[in-house]
């Protein structure tokens, strides 16, 4: 019940810039506050709600790319299971900075985006067509794109590491920065 107002900032930009991204997929494509939620919620949380307050917003806001571009691919088994393995990927990586000073964390959240970025790209590497078997195949996925993309895979890993530096900076002053906020009872309830 303490720190509402954090909280209720990142449950609001979390939905903002998801439906932003989701809606205007050319334009910022992987820039949204997730990944770092899921990063800040392992340094911020020190129990169960670290991990289940991201989970349960990526939860919620994870349909609205498939519903937004027309791409049912976003809810597939393996596709839901491969981001679910980078979020993963994500939080640990948080949770072994947990403690460390700012510049520390902020340097995490590049290597979580990094993280995210080759763990997703690998695995859209292994599993399509798209991509030779190749290192060089290996490669375009996780730089160029498969051939005839109007966005190369690069741009997916510069927006996640700059909303990455942008969140988590964001989160983590919230939480150092603002007032303790809790939920007193009213003095008439206490008698």
């Amino acid at each position: 019940m303490t720190r509402l107002l954090p909280l209720a900032l990142i449950l609001v930009l979390l939905a903002i810039f998801r439906l932003i991204g989701s809606m205007f997929p050319e334009t910022l494509p992987n820039f949204q506050p997730l990944a770092a939620l899921f990063f800040c919620g392992a340094i911020m949380a020190k129990d169960w709600r670290g991990w289940a307050i991201p989970l349960a917003a990526w939860l919620v806001t994870y349909p609205a790319p498939a519903f937004f571009e027309g791409n049912a691919a976003y809810l597939s088994p393996g596709v839901i299971a491969v981001t679910a393995l980078a979020f993963t990927a994500t939080f640990f990586i948080g949770k072994f900075l947990s403690g460390k000073h700012a510049a520390v964390l902020l340097a995490g959240s590049v290597a979580a985006a990094l993280a995210f970025h080759v763990i997703t790209n690998g695995a859209a590497w292994i599993g399509s067509p798209l991509y030779p078997k190749s290192p060089l195949g290996l490669w375009q996925s996780l730089w160029a794109g498969p051939l005839g993309s109007s966005i190369p895979s690069w741009v997916f890993l510069r927006n996640m590491t700059a909303a990455n530096l942008l969140f988590t900076a964001i989160f983590l002053s919230a939480r150092f920065a603002l007032p303790r906020l809790s939920i007193q009872p009213h003095p008439a309830a206490v008698r």
